[in-house]
C-alpha cells in the first residue's frame, strides 16, 4: 500500500465510529472466495510478505493536516489517534493455504485496531494474484479506456464516484484509471464526485467519498439486538456524523446516506416507519445507499417511504453501488428519473479491474491507447472475494441480502434472524453475499 490513508473513507469514518460507541470491542474477520482462487508457494509468501509491510505504515504530520482540513466531519481526538495508529499483522493476521493453494485469511483483534484491515488486504490478494498467478494481461488502454467511460457517463448528466480500491488489479491501475476518469469527466454536464481512495483523493485533490458499511450495522445489531437495529445503528451514527457536530462545508461533508440492504431493504424500511425516531431520521437523512437485489423496485419502495412521510423525494437522492459498469448506470439513471428521484452512482470493479486476457503481455503497454483493442476478446476476470465481519464480543454477525439467497455469517444465525425479521428462510443457498 501507498499510504495508510489508502482505504476507502468508510474504513475511517467507522473507526472513528467503533472509538467512540465501542472501543473495547474484540471482533473477527474472515475471508470468502466466490470463485476458486490458487495460491501456489510464491505467490502466498509474497502475500505475507505484503501483509507484512502493513506494519511500516504511519499517517505523515502532511496526511493529518489534510484530513482535518478536508474531511471536518472527522473528530479531531481522531485524528490524533490515527497518528498513533500501527497495524500488527504478526499478531492480528492469520494467513493459511491448503494442499491446492486455496487461500484461508482471518483477521482477530480489538475492533478499533482491526478495522483498517479490509481494504488492503483485499487489494494485496488482488495485486499479488495478478502478478504471481493470473499473469496474460498488461496495462494497454487503462487510462484511455477509462477516460472513455467518464466521457459517456459525463455527457449522460450523471453523477458518479470511483469506488475501486478494494478488489483493483494494481495500484498503478488505480492511478491510470483515476487520471483516465478525471479527463473524461470534463466532456459534460455530469460530474465525478470524488473517489472512496483517501489517498488518491489527496494526491488529485477530489473528494473523499463514502459513508458506512454493512458491518456497522451486523455488530450493531449484535451486541444491541435485532429489534429495531437498523435505527439503533443510524442514530448511533448520528450522534458522531450529523451537523452542527461539525460544521458542513459542502454536502459531501454530510454523511447520512442509510445503507438498507445488511438485513433486507424491506426490514429496514419497516424500521424506519415503525417509530418516529425512525420517521424523523427519514426525513432528515440525504439519502439511501442500494447495493443489492432489484433497482427498479428499491427506488420505487422508498418514493412510496417519502411520500408517506410528506417528503419530496426530488430533494432525496439515492447512490447505487451493486456491481455497476457504464451501460447499468444509464439504465438505472433512467430508473430513477423515471421515478423522480435523484442518483448518483459509486462504480469499483469495473472501473479498476476491466482487462483483456493478453496472450504476449507488454510491460510497455500503453495506458492512453486503444488501437488494436477488440471489446469481444476474452476477459481477464477480476476477482469475486470479500472479507467481512465474522463476529464481534464472540456474538455471530450476519449480512441478509436483498438478493435473499445470498447471505453472510455462519447459516444457523443467518437461519435465526431470518425468521425473526419473517422473511423466508427456504430462499438460502447460503453463505455470502
Amino acid at each position: 500500500m501507498a499510504s495508510l490513508l489508502d482505504t476507502d473513507l468508510y474504513k475511517l469514518t467507522m473507526q472513528a465510529a467503533v472509538l467512540r460507541h465501542f472501543p473495547d470491542a474484540h471482533v473477527a474477520y474472515r475471508f470468502t472466495d466466490r470463485g476458486a482462487l490458487r495460491f501456489p508457494p510464491a505467490a502466498r509468501q509474497a502475500l505475507q510478505a505484503a501483509i507484512a509491510r502493513l506494519a511500516q505504515l504511519a499517517l505523515s504530520d502532511a496526511e493529518a493536516q489534510w484530513l482535518r482540513q478536508q474531511c471536518p466531519f472527522l473528530p479531531a481526538s481522531y485524528v490524533d489517534f490515527l497518528r498513533s495508529f500501527r497495524f500488527r499483522p504478526a499478531e492480528q493476521v492469520r494467513l493459511d493455504t491448503d494442499a491446492e493453494g486455496k487461500l484461508s485469511v482471518q483477521v482477530m483483534g480489538l475492533w478499533r485496531e482491526v478495522i483498517l484491515y479490509e481494504v488492503p488486504l483485499m487489494a494485496a490478494i488482488c495485486e499479488v494474484y495478478y502478478t504471481h498467478v493470473d499473469t496474460q494481461w498488461d496495462m494497454r488502454g487503462q487510462r484511455a479506456r477509462a477516460e472513455q467511460k467518464a466521457r459517456t457517463l459525463a455527457e449522460a448528466g450523471i453523477r458518479f464516484s470511483e469506488f475501486g480500491t478494494r478488489r483493483r488489479r494494481s495500484y498503478a491501475t488505480h492511478v491510470a484509471v483515476l487520471e483516465g476518469l478525471i479527463r473524461g469527466a470534463a466532456a459534460g454536464p455530469g460530474a465525478l464526485m470524488g473517489t472512496s481512495n483517501v489517498h488518491l483523493a489527496r494526491l488529485y485533490n477530489l473528494v473523499p467519498i463514502g459513508t458506512v458499511a454493512h458491518e456497522w450495522p451486523m455488530a450493531v445489531a449484535a451486541l444491541r439486538g435485532y429489534d429495531g437495529a437498523n435505527v439503533t445503528a443510524l442514530r448511533l451514527w448520528e450522534q458522531l456524523f450529523a451537523p452542527p457536530a461539525f460544521e458542513a462545508q459542502s454536502p459531501a461533508h454530510d454523511l447520512r446516506i442509510a445503507l438498507t440492504d445488511t438485513f433486507s431493504s424491506e426490514v429496514f424500511f419497516r424500521d424506519l416507519m415503525g417509530s418516529e425516531e425512525g420517521k424523523q431520521i427519514a426525513r432528515s437523512w440525504r439519502g439511501l445507499r442500494q447495493d443489492s437485489g432489484d433497482p427498479a423496485h428499491f427506488v420505487r419502495r422508498a418514493k412510496e417511504v417519502y411520500n408517506a412521510l410528506g417528503v419530496d423525494s426530488r430533494q432525496k437522492f439515492v447512490v447505487f453501488s451493486d456491481g455497476l459498469n457504464v451501460a447499468r448506470c444509464l439504465e438505472l439513471q433512467k430508473v430513477a428519473q423515471d421515478v423522480d428521484i435523484g442518483a448518483s452512482f459509486g462504480i469499483g470493479t469495473s472501473l479498476t479491474n476491466d482487462f483483456a486476457a493478453v496472450s504476449s503481455p507488454s510491460p510497455e503497454a500503453d495506458v492512453d491507447s486503444l488501437a488494436g483493442q477488440d471489446d469481444s476478446a476474452p476477459r481477464s476476470k477480476a476477482l469475486n472475494i470479500v472479507l467481512k465481519l465474522h463476529s464481534i464480543e464472540g456474538r455471530a454477525c450476519v449480512k441478509i441480502s436483498d438478493e435473499l439467497s445470498k447471505n453472510s455469517g455462519d447459516p444457523s444465525e443467518v437461519a435465526a434472524v431470518k425468521r425473526r425479521f419473517g422473511i423466508d428462510v427456504a430462499a438460502d443457498a447460503t453463505e455470502d453475499a
